[in-house]
């Protein structure tokens, strides 16, 4: 969950589904961003500059598997562990 005080003003719902992977739920819930799924990405232009080195703390399951400058990856617990490769 985003909370509406860190997103920038008219934010379109559209916008934000239109990076989402297909099993990716995202809804506006009282002006909070709230999104589910196995990967979530959230772009710098959501969210107020002052904001953004703080955007991590919004992953409340899961993990944030990448930050880069433009988007934060975060992904699910089903990612936040790897199989082990098997032995030939």
């Amino acid at each position: 969950m985003i909370p509406q005080a860190w997103l920038l003003p008219n934010l379109s719902l559209d916008a934000v589904r239109a990076l989402q992977p297909g099993d990716t739920l995202a809804e506006l819930e009282k002006g909070d961003l709230h999104m589910t799924g196995i990967e979530v990405l959230v772009a710098r232009n959501w969210v107020k500059e002052e904001f953004w080195p703080r955007i991590q703390d919004t992953v409340q399951s899961g993990y944030a598997a990448e930050k880069t400058y433009t988007f934060l990856r975060a992904h699910s617990d089903r990612r936040g562990t790897r199989r082990p490769k098997k032995q030939p």
